[in-house]
């Protein structure tokens, strides 16, 4: 469902912009200070509020108050003096990550010698079963300037300047593909990771997954398929599989090993910043593997061994499967076989992974309720033992308390002339797009998922202000929090009206609430249930009291005592 864009022509606008600061202090006599030009703050940086008291590590806030300044420069955010990540900075608001080592304490803006006053911040543990932040992820990468691109090339990338910041980023697409970075046996090009370790190291409560895909065409025979993400490389099993322990590829071996003991020049490595293995992406369509899943088992088995014995606490994830394959066979026979094989040779996966996009065509798409009952609830249930239909053999064992991750993710997966990863104006309000990206994720955090990954997460989401906003609201309701696994996300019997039962991070209950109709539709407050307001995806806190109808709609809002 993904790598059609070709990589974008490096720029060459660093001589302009070298040009541009040799000559920033010429003519007129003034002073060739540049910095003189930039008008300080009007005062010392002054904090007024924080959007959230108390969070998790990982967990996104924003700060509001004055004097900041327009950009961060070499500004900071400390909790209780260690450094946070930021997310995006100007002069009255500044969105920070809770960083790895935050105890309980002050949070301050210091601008240059200038230290705020501190407003008090807790940080809570994060309790087995709840929401993580790295259940938000995205994908980022070079050859899309829309797509965290910067315009010196392609190991130049800009981190999403945004206060909804996801907390795992899927290197799919990101050029650390094994045909982009191994040219020829034994001989690597690592500036692209490089360029990622670096960048990482400056993000340290971000996680990271580094999905495997595309053989390199001098390993492979021929045909080689050339996708525009990857051009040296292919869809064809390597020729020498079969010939490496267990049948693996010594080729591919040597690569995972190279990759996982790898430290960029700075000393950034590998192994202390990539936990998470997506060991192939999307093997049973053929764009992407043209073998067949026992070969796919041969290629990545042996593998995660060497992935185990140098990563610390590694997470190793299933080759995805989609409901989009052309296997030949149904898209829930394709994952029930995989779980059975693993099984029958040697399980090597904590986690299951599947990608399903809300695409039903290059020109639509489908609402989140529909597709996540047509697709996501076939997956789950394979994976919780059920027989797939119109498959032989049996249905999958020991499969159900694994955890399982939707790893990839847009409203399609078709570039231009489709809909290029957006939302259908077409179909759907703006309200209802961004109403569906929450709906998207409240569904599969109901039933459990361990997380929701967005390809081109920046050009989709990050881009567009209303659904950035709603993103991040989210995130800050659902980090922390719970789902009750016994009542997942349901509409309302004969009605267009869904709740979620739900418990916040403070340990209080709550309710999710929309309709998926685009007129106003009336939801009447439980009684007895204690609920005093509701929280909207703008932020906006309103009461309300025991049996009052409101208004609700295509967004949800949360109900809370």
């Amino acid at each position: 469902m993904s790598d059609r864009f070709p990589h974008a022509s490096e720029s060459v606008f660093a001589v302009v912009v070298i040009l541009l600061l040799i000559c920033a202090g010429c003519g007129g006599g003034g002073s060739a200070n540049t910095n003189s030009r930039v008008p300080p703050p009007a005062g010392p940086p002054a904090i007024s509020s924080l959007s959230l008291s108390s969070g998790v590590v990982g967990q996104s806030i924003k700060i509001s108050g004055s004097n900041f300044g327009a950009a961060q420069g070499s500004s900071t955010v400390t909790f209780n003096g260690t450094a946070a990540g930021i997310g995006s900075w100007t002069n009255s608001l500044i969105a920070a990550t809770v960083p790895p080592g935050a105890s309980n304490g002050n949070v301050v803006v210091t601008v240059g010698s200038s230290a705020s006053n501190g407003v008090s911040f807790t940080v809570l543990p994060l309790s087995a079963g709840s929401i993580a932040p790295t259940n938000f992820g995205f994908q980022c990468g070079p050859g899309d300037p829309a797509d965290c691109q910067g315009t010196g090339g392609l190991t130049d990338i800009v981190w999403p300047s945004t206060s909804a910041q996801p907390q795992l980023l899927r290197l799919h697409d990101a050029g650390t593909q094994w045909a982009n970075m191994n040219s020829a046996d034994g001989t690597y090009n690592w500036q692209e990771l490089d360029a990622w370790l670096d960048l990482l190291a400056q993000h340290s409560s971000v996680q990271v997954s580094q999905v495997f895909t595309w053989v390199p065409c001098w390993a492979a025979p021929a045909p080689c398929t050339q996708p525009p993400t990857a051009p040296n490389g292919t869809s064809t099993p390597p020729s020498d599989l079969g010939s490496g322990p267990q049948g693996s590829s010594p080729t591919f071996n040597k690569f995972v090993t190279a990759f996982v003991t790898h430290c960029s020049n700075a000393g950034n490595c590998v192994n202390k910043i990539i936990k998470y293995y997506e060991m192939w992406n999307e093997w049973d369509i053929s764009y992407h593997w043209t073998g067949t899943m026992a070969q796919v088992y041969q290629l990545v088995a042996y593998p995660t061994s060497i992935i185990r014995q140098n990563v610390p606490g590694a997470v190793i994830m299933t080759p995805s499967s989609t409901p989009f394959g052309d296997t030949g066979l149904p898209y829930q026979c394709d994952l029930q076989n995989w779980l059975n094989y693993e099984t029958a040779n040697g399980i090597i996966s904590d986690w299951v992974a599947w990608h399903d996009y809300l695409t039903k065509n290059d020109t639509t798409t489908v609402a989140p309720e529909i597709q996540f009952q047509q697709h996501d609830l076939s997956f789950l249930s394979v994976k919780n033992g059920g027989a797939a239909p119109g498959c032989t053999g049996n249905a999958p064992v020991g499969w159900s308390n694994a955890p399982w991750a939707n790893t990839e993710t847009n409203f399609d997966g078709a570039p231009p002339p489709g809909l290029n990863y957006t939302c259908p104006a077409a179909q759907f309000s703006a309200s209802d797009c961004t109403g569906q990206i929450v709906r998207w994720q409240l569904l599969h955090d109901s039933y459990g998922s361990s997380g929701l990954y967005w390809y081109k997460w920046n050009e989709t989401i990050g881009a567009n202000p209303q659904y950035e906003s709603a993103y991040f609201y989210m995130m800050q309701y659902l980090v922390g929090g719970k789902f009750d696994g016994s009542s997942p996300c349901q509409a309302i019997t004969g009605t267009t009206v869904w709740t979620c039962p739900f418990t916040k991070l403070n340990g209080k209950s709550a309710l999710w609430v929309w309709t998926t109709d685009e007129s106003p539709t009336t939801f009447q407050v439980p009684s007895g249930a204690g609920y005093s307001d509701y929280s909207d995806l703008t932020g906006t806190v309103t009461p309300v009291s025991d049996g009052q109808s409101i208004s609700i709609s295509v967004m949800p809002i949360m109900l809370e005592q």
